[in-house]
């Protein structure tokens, strides 16, 4: 417990290091995580043969990975996930030409499901940084941490219920519900703090309100999500890179589900109150 609490600072103060920094910072951050989660995610769902240290669709999708975060950095056009994603699926397919039959049909599957699970979902986290108040905004996902916390503890206190035995025997229907609940109550808290900070409406107090609530649920789908493809493999752990805490994947997996949600439900919310 003591090594989890400590590695759970250390991140706390990077993380807050990096979103406050914004730019550059940010998004070499969330590239680098992306990346292991990917090679986490690869590893986990067989995508790599043993012995092998890195296979031929795994460097193309860690080309397409960089690709994308570096046209996305420079442009901030949400067009570079389609033209990346078709990019890559095309990579895919040109490496499974030239090496049939070494590299296998659902090795190219698993490689690009990768690519579009971890890598592209977080890259989200970095264009919230960009968005009006980003400052702000890009701490959003992270509500997801706020969910799990609170439906640990409710789920501790009163649960009973089984929320999915099979994916996750510990999680209960309470602590799922209080995990909204308290992810709702902080996302009122987070459109106060805005209020009084910036100059933005009232309104919106309700809208991050509804933001958090929604992103809560997305949060512990990818959570349970993640859970799944650990039980599919028989892994306990995607990896071993934060002591206490296991791989990326581990920590990230409510994040990395709920990133993109709550992007563009922001994005429709500052919109529709005239921010953007």
């Amino acid at each position: 417990m003591k090594v989890r609490v400590i590695s759970g600072i250390v991140i706390g103060v990077i993380l807050t290091a990096v979103l406050v920094l914004g730019g550059v910072f940010l998004w070499a951050a969330i590239l680098a995580v992306s990346v292991i989660a990917f090679f986490e995610l690869t590893a986990a769902c067989g995508a790599r043969k043993k012995g092998v240290i890195l296979s031929a669709p795994e460097a193309v999708g860690v080309l397409g990975i960089i690709g994308l975060y570096v046209s996305l950095y420079l442009t901030h056009d949400l067009a570079c996930y389609i033209v990346t994603a078709i990019a890559v699926m095309t990579a895919l397919f040109l490496v499974y030409v030239l090496v049939f039959p070494r590299t296998g049909s659902d090795e190219i599957i698993n490689v690009m499901f990768c690519f579009l699970y971890a890598p592209c979902m977080l890259s989200f986290i970095c264009l919230l940084r960009e968005l009006p108040y980003g400052t702000y905004m890009a701490w959003l996902p992270f509500m997801a941490w706020v969910c799990d916390t609170c439906a640990y503890f409710t789920g501790m206190a009163f649960g009973k219920h089984k929320l999915a035995p099979v994916l996750s025997p510990k999680k209960t229907i309470e602590g799922a519900l209080g995990g909204v609940a308290g992810s709702t109550i902080a996302g009122v808290i987070f459109g106060i703090v805005l209020m009084v900070r910036t100059d933005v409406k009232p309104v919106m107090i309700a809208v991050f309100a509804v933001i958090t609530m929604l992103g809560a649920v997305i949060s512990q789908i990818g959570d349970l999500a993640a859970s799944g493809i650990k039980r599919d493999n028989g892994i306990k752990d995607y990896g071993k890179v934060i002591p206490g805490h296991g791989g990326i994947m581990d920590r990230f997996d409510s994040v990395i589900m709920v990133s993109p949600v709550i992007y563009f439900l922001t994005y429709i919310s500052l919109k529709v109150n005239g921010v953007i």
